[in-house]
């Protein structure tokens, strides 16, 4: 992995073990990390930092990805972030799909695909 500068990740999913597992596999890409595990956390981080890529889950309670991501485009200054969908559900894509996301993923993912979705993001190969 050719990074110039290391980049920075926010994952949102409110499953902790989820969350857990797609940490460790991005730390391992040496890539600096947050976590959040509810809609309202992600964006606390998101009014504080523009990490260069948002991984986010759509189906979390009270505040849910799709609400995390209307709110994600309507900060400009987080118009440069890449947004990469993370579902259990991939019929829901076309509910968010007019809000604009760069890549998507579907959940259950082997670790290798995650990490390779990834790597594809940070370098802006196309999407997934």
């Amino acid at each position: 992995m050719g990074y110039l500068t290391v980049a920075s990740i926010l994952i949102v999913d409110d499953e902790p073990n989820m969350l857990r597992l797609f940490t460790g596999l991005i730390d391992r890409m040496g890539c600096e990390t947050a976590q959040a595990l509810s809609g309202a956390e992600a964006i606390e981080i998101l009014d504080q930092h523009t990490p260069d890529l948002l991984i986010l889950d759509l189906a979390m309670p009270e505040i849910s990805g799709t609400d995390v991501l209307r709110y994600v485009r309507g900060v400009p200054r987080l118009d440069a972030m890449k947004v990469m969908i993370l579902t259990a559900r991939p019929n829901v894509l076309a509910e968010v799909n007019d809000l604009g996301f760069d890549y998507w993923i579907t959940k259950p993912i082997l670790p290798q695909d995650f990490l390779d979705a990834v790597e594809e993001a940070l370098n802006g190969l196309g999407p997934g």
